[in-house]
């Protein structure tokens, strides 16, 4: 059985300075760098856990945001401009209808954005509610996880 090891749950053991888990546990990037903080060992298994390397000096952290609902005109200005006005950068994005049905999917930057990630998530879906879609925000190790096959 596979374990996901999130910031929310290390929150919860933050008193423990040595967690260990089975193999195959997936620990999150800010699970890592919130343990590397505290003074938090991990393992899994056998293994010690590092804090994730730094690219070009920052931690990368992207999320995957879907969007779907019925289509019209400035869904895709509506969720692009939460995003700009709290400093998140669009890597990649996709976006179809089909027979009035409008999905979208992007890949963000989230290292530098200006509000933590629940207030980015709340504020796209308080954003969505006002045009009309259901917007789903979730970071990259996370939708991985889940997807796997």
């Amino acid at each position: 059985m596979e374990i996901l090891v999130t910031l929310d749950s290390l929150k919860n053991r933050e008193d423990e300075k040595v967690l260990r888990f089975p193999p195959d546990t997936l620990v999150t990037r800010e699970a890592r760098v919130y343990a590397a903080k505290k003074g938090i060992e991990i393992y899994v298994g056998e293994e010690r856990l590092s804090e994730p390397s730094l690219l070009n000096g920052v931690s990368s952290q992207r999320a995957v945001i879907s969007v779907v609902g019925e289509d019209k005109v400035g869904i895709i200005a509506g969720i692009s401009d939460v995003l700009a006005k709290n400093n998140v950068n669009i890597l990649d994005i996709t976006q179809t209808a089909i027979e009035g049905l409008f999905t979208m999917i992007m890949v963000v930057d989230i290292a530098k954005a200006t509000v933590s990630f629940e207030e980015l998530k709340e504020k796209l879906s308080r954003r969505g509610g006002e045009i009309s879609v259901r917007v789903d925000a979730q970071r990259e190790e996370v939708f991985h996880f889940m997807h796997r096959i």
